[in-house]
This record gives C-alpha cells, structure tokens and sequence, in this order.
C-alpha cells in the first residue's frame, strides 16, 4: 500500500497476474462510505473478466461484509463503510488459472468532532489556562512584596503591640507637672471688715 494524496494505492503482483487498486479518501472515517476500486491484469493468457470476491471486517469482530462484484468498464468498484474505528482487514479473492487470496490492513480514523463542539473545547483550553496564568503572576507579586525572610504579624498580633503605647501617653501626662497651682492667701491679708450695709447707699 502507498498513500498518493487523497488515495491509497494497492499494489500486488505474481508471475501470472498483477492487481491494483485505490481507495478514496486514503485514510476513511468511522461511519462515512469510501470508494474501493480494482483492476486485475495478466501477463499472459486471455484478460480476467470476473468476478471478484471481497470481504471487509475489524480482526476479530463477528461482523463481515461480503460482497461479489462484477466488472464496470475496466475495474471492479464498490462503497464499504465501516461502523467503527481501528484497523480493518480488506480480502480480495478470485480464480483465474487458480485461486488468489490477497489480504490488506486498512486504519480507520475515528468520526472527527463537529466544528461548534471542537471550538468550545478550545476556547474552555485558552479559558484554563489564562486563569492558571494570573493566578501564578498574583502569587508572584505577593511573594515579592513580602520580600524574602519577612513575614508579616496577623492582625491580633499588631493590636496587642499597638496597645501599650497608647496606654504610655497618659502616663507621661501624669508625671508632667501642673501648667499653674493657685497661690495660697496668708490668713492676716484677707479682710475682716464686717459686709456693707445695703440700706447706707454705700
């Protein structure tokens, strides 16, 4: 067998007869028909005119497609569709001065996914793997802001340091000594002179 393009060829000889064939399109789907086509020539004797046998089946699967085809022009055609993919058998017979039996190995690709479902896969693919990407730039820029062998207090740790220097500003105030203490007045200043009498006019 020799892929050409959208082909595969199909090439088998002997002393007495020579077969040759394609299908199209070289590598078939699972589920989708492909187009065998064959040509069987002598080297002597009168040309081959039929019929030829094929059989198409996955190796060990009970399910066979047997067909028998006649002559159109100067090749044999025919469509087979495989149901699955993997690799299938494809068995050529038929007799001229005595039985051919030939046997190819052909791969089957599986059934390509439709075009919405294809671009949503890779859209949910770039999706991933943009958040993936901030998330690592994220741990980066915390990582560097810490810097290496800082690590920062929690919160409760940071209150209960705080605390003591609020509680040192009023003591400082307490020591300070008072802005101004009233003078005491001797007791010979002040005046005994007895209260006016409202009723003088004085």
């Amino acid at each position: 067998m020799e892929r050409r393009g959208d082909l595969l060829e199909l090439k088998w000889s002997d002393t007495e007869e020579r077969l040759q064939g394609s299908l199209h399109p070289a590598i078939p789907r699972e589920g989708e028909p492909f187009t065998l086509s064959l040509h069987v020539g002598n080297f002597q004797g009168a040309e081959f005119d039929g019929p030829l046998t094929i059989t198409f089946q996955q190796p060990g699967s009970p399910a066979l497609v047997t067909r028998t085809l006649t002559r159109e022009g100067v090749n044999w055609h025919t469509e087979l569709t495989p149901d699955a993919p993997g690799l299938w058998d494809l068995e050529v017979r038929y007799r001229n001065t005595h039985l051919k039996v030939l046997t190819a190995r052909i791969p089957v690709s599986d059934q390509p996914l439709p075009r919405g479902i294809g671009w949503a896969l890779i859209i949910t693919a770039a999706g991933t793997a943009l958040i993936l990407g901030v998330r690592g730039v994220v741990r980066r820029i915390r990582a560097s802001s810490t810097g290496p062998g800082e690590v920062s207090a929690p919160p409760a740790a940071v209150a209960s340091s705080a605390a003591p220097a609020q509680d040192a500003r009023p003591a400082a105030a307490d020591t300070a000594p008072p802005a101004s203490e009233p003078t005491p007045v001797p007791d010979s200043d002040m005046s005994t002179a007895p209260p006016a009498d409202p009723s003088s006019g004085q």
